[in-house]
Parts: C-alpha cells; structure tokens; sequence
C-alpha cells in the first residue's frame, strides 16, 4: 500500500494491507529513542534510506514536484531535484551527469553531491559546508519544545484517498499551517525533533510523534506529500572528493606562488619611482598575508551559519582590494609617465596627455574606493549584500574608466 498521487508511477510498492502500512509508515525510531541519530563522514560509508516521499510543491508563481529519501533509524534525510523534463527525480543515481543529491543529517551534517563533466569525465564532488566538523543548528535542536506551541485549528484535509485526515496546526498569530497525522490531536503540540525536508516529514513533539502532511504558507504556496512508501535504497558517497579540500589545496598553491612571484618583484626593484614601485610590492604582500588568514579562517566554523567563515569566503572577492591596487598602479605609471616626460621633451605632450589620461582614471577609482568604503559601513552586519553593491559600484568604475594606451 502506498499513498499515491494521480498520474505518477511509484518508485516502488509494498503490497501489504492499510493498516500494516500505516504502522510501519508512521514509526521513525529516531525520534521516538528506538535509536540514535548518527555523524556522517562525507565519502565514507553508505548511506540507506527506508522512507521515500514523494513532494508536490508550489511556491509563488513556481510548482515543482521532488523526491525526499529518509533514514528513519540513523536520522538521514535525502532530496533528489526537479526532473528537468517535469515530475521528479525518483531514483539516486551517481553515475548520471548531472546528479544532484542533498544529504542532511539529525546531527547536523549538511552535504550536497553534484556531479560535474569535465573533458576527462564525469566529477563527483561534495559540498560539505565544513558541516563534518562544524555541524549546522537549527532552531528546535538548540530550544526543543520551547515557545507557546502550536495550536489546532478546524480545518482538517485527506490524503492518501482520504484514509488519512490530517488536522491543521498554526502557531497563534503566524501565517504557516501544518497538517499533522498522528494518533491524537490535543489542542497544543511542542514540537521537539524532526526528520523531513521542505517542512514536510517527521515531527516528535512532548505529545507524540506525528506526520506532517502539508506545509501550507503565505499566499497560495504550500509543501505536500503526494505519496509515500516504505523502500530500501542505498547510496555509496566513496567516490565523490571533497570540494573543500581541493578549495584549499588550490588556494595554497596559488599563495606560495604569488608570494614567490612578490619576491622575485621585490628583488628587482630599481630606477625611478621606487616609492610607488614599492607602494605596490608592499599591498601585494598584504593581500598574501590576507589570503593566508583567509585560508585559515574558512576552516572553521560552517559556511551556512558561521559570520566569521562567510566573511572569510567572500573577503577573498572583495572589490574593494582590486580597487586600491589599480589605484596604486595608475600611480606607479602617472610617476612613470612624468619621468619619461622630464627625460625625453620632445615626446612632452604625449607623456602630458597620458598623465591627464590616468588622473581621470585615478578620480575616478577614488571615488568608486569612496563608495565602497561608505557601503562597508552601511551593510557592515551584511557582508554578502555589502559585496554584491560594491560589485555594482566596480563595473560601473570600469565602464566609466578611460583606456590611457
């Protein structure tokens, strides 16, 4: 027996009675203490999933329908994408190209496996957002049961040809519904644990464990399960490589080079304009030291939730710093320039016309710095929103900029 929904082929059927099913759909011994959620190491193991649904969803003017695998004993959970010619993905299959699976734990693992093509072959890669060491928190975990509670509302629905009616649940004065399916309906659910994707899924609660059917939101917009069955499918993670670990052995690789190459500049510094030579030499430098603490503070701490490594990742594409090294090289060649100019007089006016040249680019990159210093301190909690406008503000420097060859 399995809850369908009209038109979609089931992944796969167990032939049993109702009430046998809805027995065994409705136990999640994670949740209920029958066992304990696990950590999961990203390319290690084999992750097995007992619990398919299948999601109908619809939010704003996009509908789509997903897969969603749930280990109900170790605490998994698993979501397959939109089928790109409509429908869902139903089925984990690593070796297609374009493979894309988001594998969440209890315990606040959170890892997506996406494959990649590239002129050797097919890549498998994992995102683990540093959740292996730095796992992610969510609300109920770090305040179960807290709050007022959710409170039952009149408004039942039916799901699976309406053998199962599942009531409504809104906490006072907010927008979202819940429709829960459970042995018993009391006027108030704490909600305490859950086990699920997009709203929907398992949720333990002090009165007991429930299924949420629909998650029902703003104008129009909603999560529902459409079908759900009892499976056994596995996925093996063993092939997929790191992509953190690749992330930093690229980035130290490139550090050891820029620092050599710094070096090698630095050793050969002579002639005219030495301060502006060394202006430049010195920033560089400083940008190195940067990209080492850079490096270092992306290791710690998980790039969802922690500040401190979400500033790290995008300090590394701060428009700001390419700025003020253009600004200190238009220096180096307005000085450049007016050397040439002392030196050779009969070339005067080119020099001269070069020199007015790059003090339109040099205003005009001092006021895009200008800016980009005042948004730093107008989104300074925001550093993603602050990186997006001073992107703005460095293409439209570089539209405006004149070329000086």
């Amino acid at each position: 027996m399995v809850c369908t929904v009209q038109g979609q082929e089931p992944h796969r059927r167990d032939t049993v009675p109702f009430g046998e099913w809805r027995n065994e759909i409705t136990r999640a011994p994670v949740l209920t203490g029958g066992s304990q959620p696990i950590i999961i190491v990203p390319n290690r193991g084999q992750y097995c999933f007992d619990k398919l649904l299948y999601l109908k969803m619809t939010i704003g003017r996009m509908s789509s329908e997903q897969c969603v695998y749930l280990d109900t004993h170790n605490g998994l959970s698993g979501a397959l994408p939109p089928s790109r010619s409509g429908g869902a993905v139903t089925e984990i299959m690593p070796e297609l190209d374009n493979f894309n699976f988001n594998v969440t734990s209890m315990k606040g693992n959170a890892y997506m496996y996406k494959n990649q093509k590239s002129k050797d072959g097919i890549q498998h890669w994992v995102f683990t957002g540093n959740t292996q060491t730095y796992q992610y928190q969510t609300p109920t975990s770090a305040n179960p049961g807290g709050g007022t509670g959710l409170a039952r509302k009149a408004e039942t629905r039916g799901y699976c040809d309406n053998k199962i009616a599942a009531h409504a649940y809104r906490y006072d004065g907010g927008a979202t519904t819940w429709y829960l399916y459970g042995d018993r309906y009391p006027e108030k659910l704490h909600p305490q644990k859950y086990l699920g994707s997009f709203g929907v899924g398992y949720m333990l609660c002090q009165e007991g464990l429930y299924l949420v059917m629909e998650m029902e939101f703003g104008s129009g917009s909603y999560v529902r399960i459409g079908q759900m069955e009892n499976v056994h499918s596995c996925f093996n993670p063993s092939e997929f490589k790191v992509m953190e670990d690749k992330f930093q052995t690229t980035q130290q690789e490139q550090l050891q080079h820029d620092k050599t190459k710094v070096a090698e500049e630095e050793s050969r510094v002579t002639g005219d304009c030495i301060s502006e030579k060394q202006a430049v030499l010195n920033f560089k430098k400083a940008m190195n030291q940067k990209h080492e603490e850079v490096l270092r503070r992306t290791q710690h701490g998980n790039s969802y939730q922690d500040t401190v490594t979400q500033r790290a990742y995008l300090s590394m594409m701060d428009p700001l710093d390419m700025v003020r090294e253009q600004i200190l090289n238009i220096q180096l060649s307005i000085c450049t320039a007016g050397k040439g100019k002392v030196k050779d007089p009969s070339h005067s006016n080119s020099y001269q016309s070069r020199i007015n040249c790059l003090g339109q680019q040099l205003a005009i990159l001092q006021g895009a710095e200008s800016k980009m210093m005042d948004i730093d301190h107008q989104y300074a909690t925001q550093p993603a929103i602050a990186n997006a406008q001073k992107g703005k503000v460095y293409l439209d420097a570089t539209k405006n900029t004149p070329r000086c060859d």
